[in-house]
């Protein structure tokens, strides 16, 4: 640490090009801190797990081509007969199906007569609809009554329903267990929760409660309908094909929509992903201009400098002290600049939480982002010191004799 003093002589002596690196430094940190929450973010919501057997798991929107008074009798007619598929483990009707954008929400409140506590999407279908989204059950039970049927709207006949558990935090906040058994009211109408499961998302990936979900014992015989079919791993292309060639053998017959969970996934979240990859690009291509920036500048210091290196070669210094000097000389600019950036990157993302409601950048982060600045300081800063130190003690006689 001989160094610091010079190095802080020769910053003050100097002060434009030291001030304008410690600049570009802060600035970079600023954008770059927020960019990476904020990709890391966009991550996340990618990575959230939706509850269903994502990669057997897939669904198909059809008709029922029969009159209302056959529509009960045609379901369950569908469903044993897609049960019986090759490669299919298990077939549920459903009202709608996770992150496709189609569903229902309702309001959700553990007192009658008071306003409601909170949102929840909401799927109708038969006793097997647990075991073929592949959720896990993780207090009280399954349904116990058998399925009950309705035109539309089934939530408003259920007795019974199955909530996730972060719905059931969201009422009972302290204790979420004791939801079981609960009675609580959907859109006014009284319900008991026989069941909590540890997660299924609703059908809009951007609800602010997309975790929140109640499941019913309600087959609802509309025109339309949604069988939602579970796969045995390695067996999902096999069975969609099973599923459509039986599907399209009664006259009348519509297929609408016939796809793999996977697919809804990633076109629910197509605008998180393209966000995500646009603010990597950013940070990348942003830490590459950086670096090229400190290296360009550390070069030039060098080069600036060659007579001073050579003197003090000629009076002893070693190769490893020259490149300490330069690399000590770095880290002090970009620990200024860090320190700068941090202010400023708080400032911004106190901006972009107001603006855009976005989560406060934790403190960690910014001590994460400010070691991979130093770290990318010194990486860039490394060659030109290298160079600087297989300079000759020669070239100070040198260059005094060519003045």
């Amino acid at each position: 640490m001989r160094d610091l003093l010079p190095i802080l002589k020769t910053l003050n002596h100097s002060r434009t090009a030291p001030m304008l690196f410690v600049l570009q430094i802060a600035v970079t940190f600023m954008i770059l801190v927020n960019a990476a929450y904020m990709a890391l973010q966009k991550q996340g919501l990618l990575s959230r797990p939706s509850g269903l057997d994502e990669q057997n798991t897939f669904f198909v929107l059809t008709n029922l081509p029969g009159d209302a008074a056959a529509r009960a009798a045609d379901i369950e007619q569908d469903l044993l007969a897609l049960k019986e598929l090759s490669g299919v483990i298990n077939a549920s009707v459903t009202s709608g199906v996770p992150l496709t954008g189609w569903g229902r929400f309702l309001e959700v409140a553990t007192q009658a007569d008071g306003d409601y506590d909170t949102f929840s999407g909401y799927y109708g279908g038969d006793n097997a609809l647990l075991e073929t989204m592949g959720l896990t059950l993780v207090a009280g039970e399954g349904f116990t009554q058998s399925p009950l049927y309705a035109d539309t709207d089934g939530f408003r006949v259920a007795t019974e329903i199955i909530i996730t558990q972060a719905l059931a935090q969201s009422l009972y906040p302290d204790d979420w267990r004791q939801a079981v058994g609960k009675t609580i009211y959907i859109d006014k109408r009284p319900q008991q929760v026989r069941g909590v499961v540890k997660s299924l998302q609703a059908a809009w990936s951007f609800w602010v409660v997309v975790e929140h979900s109640v499941l019913a014992p309600v087959i609802e015989t509309s025109e339309y309908v949604y069988y939602l079919v579970r796969s045995a791993p390695g067996q999902q292309a096999q069975a969609m094909a099973n599923t459509a060639d039986y599907l399209m053998r009664r006259h009348g017959r519509k297929i609408e929509e016939l796809m793999t969970f996977t697919e809804v996934k990633q076109q629910s979240y197509q605008a998180e992903y393209a966000a995500s990859m646009t603010l990597l690009w950013v940070v990348g291509c942003l830490s590459l201009v950086t670096a090229l920036g400190i290296f360009g500048q550390a070069r030039f210091a060098v080069t600036r400098r060659v007579r001073q290196i050579g003197i003090r070669r000629a009076l002893g210094a070693q190769q490893g002290q020259i490149v300490g000097y330069f690399m000590l000389e770095n880290a002090l600019l970009t620990l200024f600049g860090v320190a700068l950036g941090c202010v400023a990157a708080i400032i911004l993302n106190m901006q972009f939480s107001n603006w855009f409601e976005l989560a406060t950048v934790p403190a960690e982060f910014f001590a994460l982002g400010g070691v991979c600045m130093m770290l990318l300081g010194q990486a860039a800063t490394l060659a030109p010191a290298c160079r600087a130190a297989r300079v000759s003690p020669a070239i100070a006689s040198r260059l005094g004799a060519s003045r």
